[in-house]
């Protein structure tokens, strides 16, 4: 095996590119995840902690809460490295039932509610699940496991402001909502267990504090097992990156936390900085414009299509009124297109900073600077503490030039959960460190900044050239008329695979543009093996919770149609 470094671990490159606020190296203190609700609950016990359905919740009051779901969890038999399988949107039940089972040691196992229920049993027979915590309008989610979990029901009234919890009780009566079955065990009833006088306290590197779905790199599902070191450090990391003081911002919560986007770069970092966060269960354009000039919020965390949504949507005047309040814009889970960037910025006046990372990362492990020189089309500089290299798509090596992604770093995962061989093809050992690999195809520049070509399976293979899907996309993307795009192969017996593109046209558009138009576009920007020869209209495209486009779904599409030609 090859023991060739492409460059000093001690001092990288992408270092001498920081802002200046940034150190190499930021220590991650030896904590486990929840301390650090208790010490911002300790710090500032007024600040709003929470804000959800017109309701303002105090970091004393969640903290205090999450004691006492703590204590209920603990009244149902649930103890250190238990599975409490947590089924719900975006609501306040969300954070006392994780954190309350991670103070009890528990694992908090957070679950897709998109999910059939198929597939939900199927998880927590996996996971071996203890406890299920479903919200009463998934209840039908849950009902084939009933008898074989305890299942404790949040009700979407459990927190809100009084008008709100009328309007929901007013449902009930008239037959709108339904109510709880009798015998099953609320929310509320956690609540009233008293609180728990000491949480646990273990070793936070081996210790797992949640378990997230991926698909990682072959879109078969497995559940990531993150420490409480894992998901502090990327806390921490990006509490540095991004500048942070404490009980000053007010945070999005719209991107789902059983999402690592979620819960660690979006839940966790709020709680750690103490700021108010703003819940939202529901994406409705429109109405989170509303949210976020009513509530005055600074820090948008979004996805692509949280950004193409609302350049889609929204009127121009009224986006408009973002500046002065929107002070950064993330945007994770997939690569942003260049002229998105361009056009969500010269209106709101928010500057976006794209970041990259993986659910088995916790998940931040790169992003741009939030001052300095930013690359577009870069996923940024690596984290401080994290190293990023480049290494052979075969063999266990690093390398110059352009390869798989690898992560190094204490962000990165504990492992997949009882999967012994997936474990075995996605980490490595080289240089002395243990490095994960990413799937993702890319490359750094003299300057340190990372660049994702494609993604490993995503490659497209046409009259032998290499053909990538993004740098097709990201051409598309600069068509007027062009709303979402994605780029795939299809199988060709001549050519080997045929480069397709589906297109969600802008409203404007619709009926005036046709599909050789776009190719014929193509052609003009585009290399003679790159242009897609063939181009389909959606009015969607499938995306995971996170707002990313699945290409794997627009291809299992297509192979179903080659196998269904070739058997008739």
């Amino acid at each position: 095996m090859s023991k060739a470094v492409p460059f000093n671990f001690e001092n990288p490159p992408w270092t001498a590119s920081y802002d200046p606020h940034v150190p190499a190296r930021v220590k991650v203190p030896d904590i486990m995840l929840h301390d650090m609700l208790r010490i911002s609950s300790e710090k500032h016990p007024k600040a709003i902690a929470v804000t959800f359905m017109g309701e303002r919740i105090s970091y004393k009051r969640l903290y205090e809460e999450t004691l006492k779901v703590a204590s209920g969890l603990k009244s149902l038999g649930v103890g250190e490295k238990d599975c409490v399988a947590i089924i719900m949107p975006n609501v306040p039940e969300y954070i006392t039932v994780s954190y309350g089972a991670m103070a009890l040691g528990a694992r908090a196992c957070l679950l897709n509610p998109l999910w059939s229920p198929i597939e939900i049993e199927e998880s927590l027979s996996k996971l071996k699940a203890d406890v299920v915590v479903v919200q009463d309008l998934l209840l039908d989610k849950v009902e084939r496991v009933m008898d074989k979990y305890n299942i404790v029901v949040s009700e979407i009234d459990d927190y809100g402001s009084f008008s709100f919890r009328f309007k929901v009780g007013l449902g009930r009566f008239v037959g709108r909502l339904t109510s709880v079955p009798k015998g099953i065990v609320k929310y509320r009833d956690l609540l009233k267990r008293g609180m728990i006088r000491e949480t646990f306290k273990g070793d936070p590197e081996k210790t797992v504090a949640a378990m997230l779905y991926t698909g990682g790199t072959t879109g078969i599902p497995k559940a990531v097992m993150l420490s409480h070191r894992n998901v502090v450090a990327n806390i921490i990391f990006q509490r540095v990156w991004f500048n942070r003081s404490e009980a000053k911002d007010v945070v999005l919560g719209l991107l789902p936390f059983f999402h690592a986007y979620g819960f660690g770069s979006i839940l966790g970092l709020s709680l750690n900085i103490a700021a108010n966060l703003v819940l939202v269960p529901r994406f409705e354009p429109k109405k989170l414009v509303d949210l976020i000039i009513k509530n005055r919020i600074n820090l948008i965390p979004g996805a692509p299509t949280v950004y193409i949504m609302l350049l889609k949507e929204v009127p121009e005047a009224k986006l408009r009124r973002l500046k002065g309040i929107a002070e950064i814009c993330f945007s994770g889970a997939a690569p942003l297109p260049v002229e998105i960037i361009k056009r969500w910025e010269a209106i709101t006046g928010c500057r976006i900073v794209e970041g990259y990372g993986l659910t088995e990362t916790s998940p931040v492990v790169a992003a741009n600077p939030i001052y300095g020189r930013r690359k577009h089309g870069s996923i940024g500089l690596p984290m401080p503490s994290t190293l990023l290299a480049v290494a052979d798509l075969m063999e266990p090596k690093l390398i110059d030039g352009t390869g798989e992604i690898v992560i190094s770093g204490p962000q990165v995962m504990i492992g997949y959960y009882d999967m012994p061989e997936e474990n075995k093809n996605v980490f490595f050992e080289c240089c002395g460190k243990r490095w994960l690999r990413t799937g993702d195809i890319g490359y750094m520049d003299e300057e340190g900044y990372f660049f994702i070509v494609d993604r490993k399976k995503d490659i497209i293979k046409y009259k032998g050239h290499s053909v990538y899907p993004r740098h097709v996309e990201e051409v598309l993307y600069q068509n007027e008329c062009v709303a979402e795009a994605a780029v795939i192969g299809v199988p060709d017996p001549v050519v080997g695979e045929n480069i397709k593109a589906f297109i969600v046209l802008r409203p404007e558009c619709k009926g005036k543009v046709t599909e050789r138009d776009i190719i014929e576009w193509s052609k003009q920007r585009l290399g003679g093996h790159e242009y897609p020869r063939i181009v389909e209209f959606r009015e969607d495209l499938p995306k995971n919770p996170a707002g990313k486009i699945l290409r794997r779904l627009l291809r299992e599409e297509e192979l179903k149609k080659v196998r269904k030609t070739s058997s008739s």
